[in-house]
């Protein structure tokens, strides 16, 4: 089975509550018959919320998105503007900068159609305008990832920056 997780030396042990340290991106390869795990940083630099195409849980995968942390640890995730795609067979990572006074949530991806290739089709999330606190319901290309979003729904008010979940399509029943 394979995981992509952030993972913390120490959480919410300081006094302010806050991350102590930022997390880093690995990947776990567990072996269910010897019990071992293997663990891999993929990348050290402070994110979270990593999301994979879900049809590819525990299996073999290219992508992960993780959103941006900032490095002092700030849970209300002020100034991290930033989501990323990582590329695990180039092992390069992508930058998607929604600006400043921006602060992008978990995305989540979803196929453009059951039999799509890994990274065809959209992330969706949600993006907070710290300035009006307002928030943007945003869709993203996953190939044209640095570009700017394919639509945006404005929501009018604030929802925090930790809010995540899952997306499920509706079932119609007549």
């Amino acid at each position: 089975m394979i995981l992509d997780v952030v993972t913390y030396e120490r959480v919410f042990a300081s006094a302010g509550g806050g991350l102590d340290a930022p997390g880093r991106l690995e990947r776990w390869t567990a072996d269910p018959t010897t019990g071992r795990v293997d663990r891999r940083v993929i990348d050290s630099a402070a994110q979270e919320f990593p999301r994979i195409d879900e049809r590819r849980f525990g299996q073999h995968h290219r992508y992960v998105y993780t959103g941006s942390v900032p490095a002092d640890g700030n849970t209300q995730l002020v100034g991290a503007t930033q989501l990323y795609k990582h590329d695990l067979e180039t092992r390069k990572r992508r930058v998607h900068e929604f600006g400043p006074d921006s602060v992008p949530g978990e995305f989540v991806f979803v196929p453009a159609r059951p039999e799509a290739e890994e990274d065809e089709g959209w992330l969706v999330g949600l993006v907070v305008d710290t300035v009006s606190d307002t928030t943007d319901f945003v869709i993203l290309d996953a190939r044209a990832f640095e570009a700017a979003p394919v639509a945006a729904v404005h929501l009018g008010h604030r929802i925090p920056p930790g809010f995540h979940g899952n997306w499920f399509p509706k079932t119609w029943t007549e």
